[in-house]
């Protein structure tokens, strides 16, 4: 069976979708059966006349896989808005029961599945149901991906309370962006919120998946996020 993470953000522009790739590359080179998701993307542009989620195709490549993009990402939508307006803006609804039907697909035959939400955790998808609900019916276990910056403690604190209140298992934080200067940031993360911190990764923009694995290596605690799924 496999092992399921899930990766959201205290924010939108935290660095997620980097991260998620250089733990995907990183898993992919010891030898792990990928699957990745981005089951809701929003603000995606126009290639030749198809819409093009950007963090998705990011995704399949650090994964190295070659299915259709439609079965990693469920909903995409063209508006840079929250999922739930830029669905209606595009006359749809997001449904929960379909993207865990496509997260039970992904996981077939897979070892770890890398899941990415759309900004931080209480993100609505609809006018009921916000991501975290539909994180907590997955079991995946969570990645909080916090910027180590001034008031990252805050933020990061109220989202590990917010995925607690729906019994999600956070398994640790990355904090991403770390600078030179230590802002004190993981040793009060870990210590009020009684979560791992699973690394700081520097500030270190690139676009290549295996250079982002190189830094996962030297910087995440890969061994605790694979749990039992080798």
């Amino acid at each position: 069976m496999a092992r399921g993470i899930f990766i959201t953000g205290t924010s939108t522009g935290v660095g997620k979708t980097v991260v998620a790739r250089a733990i995907i590359r990183a898993f992919v080179r010891l030898g792990y059966r990928v699957a990745v998701a981005k089951p809701v993307e929003s603000g995606a542009e126009i290639v030749n006349g198809q819409l093009a989620p950007a963090d998705a195709l990011a995704l399949r490549t650090a994964a190295s896989e070659s299915i259709p993009i439609q079965d990693i990402c469920e909903y995409c939508f063209p508006s840079p808005v929250s999922p739930h307006v830029a669905a209606d803006l595009a006359g749809e609804k997001i449904e929960a029961d379909l993207i865990l039907a496509m997260l039970d697909r992904r996981a077939e035959g897979a070892d770890l599945i890398v899941a990415e939400g759309a900004g931080g955790l209480l993100v609505p998808l609809s006018g009921d149901v916000l991501y975290a609900d539909v994180i907590a019916r997955t079991g995946f276990e969570l990645v909080i991906v916090a910027p180590n910056v001034l008031g990252a403690i805050n933020t990061t604190l109220l989202t590990i309370e917010a995925a607690r209140k729906r019994r999600i298992r956070v398994a640790g934080v990355v904090l991403n962006r770390t600078p030179a200067l230590s802002l004190g940031n993981a040793g009060a993360i870990a210590r009020h919120g009684r979560v791992p911190i699973l690394g700081e990764m520097p500030d270190m923009p690139t676009t290549d998946d295996d250079i982002l694995a190189d830094l996962a290596e030297s910087h995440i605690s890969l061994d605790a996020l694979a749990g039992d799924s080798a």
